[in-house]
């Protein structure tokens, strides 16, 4: 019976150490928690950071701080403030483990977000952008995702579908810069490429570029701010069913979006409210896309309607290679993402985008993806037609043939 014993007492004290392990990490969390003692806090981490990786001779780096700070966080150092001030309260109660820096400093807010924004900004590894901060990869993965999992809940209301007095705004600029009355703005989708395990891989997971890759389908306003978004979606799928299988279409097809007043044209047709889309996308009662030429060409105002037509759907090509080029970890090749993760790192980054647009932040202008943001891709055509999507797409051809007439020549 004495081994009994023994094992009793050992039970014992596992409890009691697992106890005693318990309260320690308890206290940890709860001193991460607590204000730092600013003698103990990198609250200079941007000195450092700018002394550490300030401009040589022939960098990209801008020499100008200000400009600099914009060139590493793409944020100006106000919309850095703000950006703070929303995933404070989540970073001071929900720490990451492990927050002391190799200089045995506690990490700030200001350099949790600073380490998350460079993350998604530079698309280096973790190593990387560690060693650039002065902290270990596990600290930039766990201080990134946590960061994310704040900015996903307190950011949101930048990323949203506009009310009627905001859309009419909208609609006004859009008529004015391409000639289209009563569009609500331009739809494109773009393809997040990644490396999965090979116990995940999957057709429907590898796309027409052989790639592995993740779906972002966005609509965007005159001024390229993401008005509604869907993701998640495997690569393999056509953007036709993408679009069937948003949130967006079903609120269309039940009249509740793009619900809003018509507009008479000049022939007294009336043009309900829709937005614009490529070949890849079905002609809709709601949804405009560009004639397609049969082969004997196409007629003057056709082509006239077809150029329009294109300058307010590149409006949603622009915006994704911005965001693309703004957050280059949606550009390059994301090594083995958790699939389930990935759909709340892109929401974020076009949360992100549209903070910039919102706080008047201007980007440099060799930020954007020099090509195409889907480069690699070739847009397949989709054949189905809704005859009323046609006949809103022939009358606003015709108001934009009688506009022209109208105007005197010089």
């Amino acid at each position: 019976m004495a081994p009994g014993k023994k094992s009793r007492r050992s039970k014992k004290e596992s409890k009691k150490l697992k106890k005693r392990r318990n309260a320690s990490s308890a206290a940890a969390a709860a001193a991460a928690a607590a204000p730092a003692d600013p003698n103990t806090s990198d609250t200079d981490w941007w000195d450092v950071f700018w002394r550490k990786n300030s401009p040589s001779p022939g960098s990209a780096v801008p020499e100008d701080e200000a400009e600099g700070f914009k060139h590493y966080f793409r944020v100006s150092k106000e919309t850095f403030a703000y950006i703070c001030s929303l995933v404070r309260e989540d970073l001071i109660s929900r720490p990451p483990s492990g927050l002391i820096n190799i200089e045995g400093r506690l990490l700030s807010v200001e350099k949790q977000v600073a380490i998350a924004l460079r993350r998604l900004a530079s698309g280096e590894s973790q190593v990387s952008v560690g060693a650039a901060f002065g902290v270990g990869q596990s600290t930039v993965s766990q201080v990134t995702w946590r960061f994310i999992e704040a900015l996903e809940e307190r950011g949101r209301h930048h990323l949203k579908w506009p009310d009627v007095s905001r859309m009419d705004e909208i609609k006004a600029r859009f008529e004015a810069f391409c000639g289209l009355p009563n569009c609500c703005g331009a739809i494109d989708a773009t393809h997040i490429i990644m490396t999965l395990p090979a116990v995940q891989t999957s057709d429907d997971w590898c796309d027409p570029a052989n790639n592995y890759s993740m779906l972002l389908q966005g609509i965007v306003d005159d001024e390229l701010r993401f008005l509604d978004i869907v993701t998640g979606l495997p690569g393999g799928m056509i953007g036709s069913k993408l679009l069937k299988f948003s949130g967006f279409f079903k609120l269309c097809e039940c009249g509740k979006r793009l619900n809003g007043n018509t507009k008479t044209l000049i022939e007294k047709c009336e043009a309900r409210e829709y937005i614009v889309g490529g070949a890849s996308y079905p002609l809709l009662p709601w949804l405009i896309t560009p004639y397609e030429s049969d082969g004997s060409g196409l007629t003057d105002s056709i082509s006239d309607f077809n150029a329009m037509h294109e300058s307010a759907r590149s409006l949603a090509v622009k915006a994704f290679s911005q965001l693309k080029g703004s957050w280059r970890i949606l550009s390059k090749v994301m090594w083995r993402p958790d699939k389930q993760k990935l759909p709340s790192i892109i929401l974020v980054c076009c949360l992100l985008h549209n903070i910039i647009l919102d706080s008047g932040d201007k980007l440099h202008s060799d930020v954007a993806l020099p090509g195409h943001h889907d480069f690699g891709y070739v847009e397949q055509g989709c054949k189905q037609v809704d005859p009323l999507g046609s006949a809103l797409r022939e009358n606003l051809a015709k108001n934009l043939q009688c506009r022209r007439e109208s105007v005197p020549s010089k």
